[in-house]
């Protein structure tokens, strides 16, 4: 048996955004409906073959969605971090990048809660509409740019979200390492290692 996270605290639920928007006595609620379930560092969550039908909040850690083909590649489409809902009906993949906690709630059950709180219900969808459009937008990159505009698209909208001005420009922390970024713009993980291969010139 594999050696059980250490449990999430309620202060360390209340640094979570979408958690700390909720009352003391909602976020108890929520957790009473929840399962915690903790995962180590490469070990999946769900796939589209498990039949088990829940929603899933992140605590912890960082969470790789991706698709898989039968040739063997793989393509990222988001990556969770801490206060982030996902399905697992969503037909596709969800493996923890690192050490990982998260509820898992069953969907009905879900579902159900929300039409009873609509303080929840009005933080869920808060994050769903942004989850959608990010879902929408690599979609339109996908559709109508190359890789090497994805990728700088990427880029720059990860500096808009998460850039620290410093005295030599923006800095963005992504916590990714060249492989991963390659995934997270192209199906195929060798056509954007020229632009990466660039950019790593440019920096030095």
């Amino acid at each position: 048996m594999k050696p059980k996270l250490s449990p999430i605290d309620l202060d360390e639920l209340l640094k979570i955004p979408l958690l700390k928007a909720l009352s003391e006595q909602h976020l108890l609620t929520l957790n009473r409906s929840a399962h915690e379930r903790s995962f180590r560092k490469k070990e999946r969550i769900f796939t589209p073959e498990k039949q088990e039908d829940f929603i899933l909040i992140l605590l912890k850690g960082k969470v790789r969605i991706y698709l898989s083909y039968p040739n063997g590649k793989e393509f990222t489409i988001a990556f969770l971090e801490p206060g982030d809902v996902y399905s697992s009906h969503s037909g596709t993949f969800a493996e923890a990048m690192e050490d990982t906690i998260v509820w898992t709630i069953d969907i009905k059950v879900f579902s159900s809660f929300m039409l009873q709180d609509p303080v929840i219900l009005i933080s869920m969808v808060k994050v769903l509409g942004e989850s959608l459009g990010n879902t929408l937008g690599i979609i339109e990159n996908l559709v109508f740019r190359d890789v090497g505009k994805r990728l700088a698209n990427f880029l720059i909208q990860a500096a808009r979200e998460k850039g620290q001005t410093t005295e030599h420009g923006i800095l963005v922390n992504l916590g990714l390492t060249f492989l991963q970024l390659r995934l997270f713009r192209s199906p195929n993980s060798l056509s954007s290692t020229p632009n990466l291969k660039s950019i790593e010139r440019v920096k030095r």
